[in-house]
């Protein structure tokens, strides 16, 4: 087999670094997440202690997607062998671009290049939602509860925890990173090579007009033919197996994430809700930048969830339009095994909640709905 071109290198290269073979690195890891942790549950403490609705609606969207940074670390360092794991099994199993004609591989370099370009586009918008966060870019006191927490739990010393805080979310802001792209690569990754089974299957049909039905006694082109099948119907189980592995990892994330998401959707929705009309320049840029980032990461693993179960329907419509009245018995057998194991498609469910489009819509709404509940709650609060 030829070696695999890789059409997606770049994000493989920049959030798959492992630098676990290095103890000191691993140290630094487990001992930034217990720091870290134990400063949010202090930052909890302070609002369950003084806790008002204003506090919460202030302070919720940001100190949600820290919460949500700090899950999504602590489960990319203990999932590191498993998802390392599985893209090592995607390098085996991987087929190069050169199987299918080269026109179909100028339409499938098109296609990743325009996905390369928007997934581009989402770290963008990421990165300088980042930036923007830091105090170089303005007064953080109504954006950071922990401003006020540093200050009044440790006073003149407060700088000390206030510059750790922030020099150290570049590390949890990679690790999030790591986790959402590591899952958005192996789904690119299998969506392409089933892309190149279907290409495969359809330059396998190419038949002579001419001589159609000539080629029911062409033993050679029946044994051709039947290889070919065989060939793609193992290179399909394998991407079943893959497409497992990728289910079973993201499930067992899903419902903490799910949950997180929710929560930090609420609470954005209410903050504008309830502070557009106060909100200085550099706090609107900032819960906009959030939102956006947040809204762009929900739909590139929303998209993502529902690549699995198109590739799979689609592998299914080209199986199915086969010119199978030209073949020999074997060969029929042979698609009938084939289409068997395509007729379910795969998909990313949990307990009746599946990851595509449908499910970004219901977050929207359903988060839209609680962020009015919340607004009336302040509103008859203050009246």
């Amino acid at each position: 087999m030829v070696e695999f071109n890789d059409p997606f290198i770049v994000w493989r290269l920049i959030f798959m670094i492992n630098f676990k073979k290095y103890k000191i690195p691993k140290f630094c890891e487990i001992a930034l997440i217990v720091i870290y942790s134990l400063i949010h549950c202090l930052l909890l403490y302070y609002i369950f202690t003084n806790f008002n609705v204003n506090l919460v609606i202030r302070y919720g969207p940001i100190m949600i997607f820290y919460i949500f940074m700090i899950a999504a670390t602590i489960f990319s360092v203990a999932l590191e062998e498993e998802l390392s794991g599985g893209i090592a099994y995607l390098d085996e199993i991987s087929w190069p671009l050169s199987t299918i004609g080269k026109e179909a591989q100028l339409k499938l370099k098109r296609k990743c290049r325009i996905i390369n370009m928007c997934i581009a586009f989402v770290l963008l918008i990421i990165l300088s939602e980042i930036i923007v966060n830091y105090p170089s870019f303005g007064d953080q006191k109504d954006f950071f509860i922990c401003v006020k927490v540093f200050d009044d739990y440790f006073g003149e010393w407060s700088s000390i925890p206030y510059y750790f805080y922030f020099t150290a979310s570049p590390f949890f802001y990679y690790y999030y990173f790591k986790l959402c792209f590591t899952y958005v690569y192996a789904v690119l990754e299998t969506q392409l090579q089933f892309f190149l089974i279907e290409g495969y299957l359809l330059q396998t049909y190419k038949i002579d007009n001419l001589k159609r039905w000539e080629y029911l006694k062409d033993t050679r082109y029946q044994q051709e033919l039947g290889k070919s099948l065989q060939f793609a119907i193992a290179h399909h189980v394998a991407l079943k197996k893959m497409v497992n592995v990728i289910v079973s990892l993201s499930v067992n994330g899903m419902p903490l994430f799910l949950l997180l998401g929710f929560l930090l959707y609420i609470s954005c929705f209410t903050f504008v809700i309830n502070l557009a009309d106060t909100m200085t320049n550099i706090l609107k840029i900032r819960i906009f930048l959030l939102g956006a980032s947040c809204v762009c990461v929900t739909v590139l693993l929303c998209w993502n969830g529902q690549q699995i179960i198109d590739v799979t329907n689609s592998i299914f419509s080209t199986l199915t339009g086969a010119p199978w009245y030209f073949w020999d018995l074997d060969n029929v057998k042979i698609l009938l095994i084939f289409i068997t194991n395509c007729t379910k498609n795969d998909s990313i469910t949990m307990a009746g909640i599946c990851l595509d489009y449908k499910l970004f819509a219901s977050l929207l709404r359903i988060s839209f709905s609680y962020a009015l509940v919340l607004f009336n709650l302040r509103k008859s609060s203050l009246s």
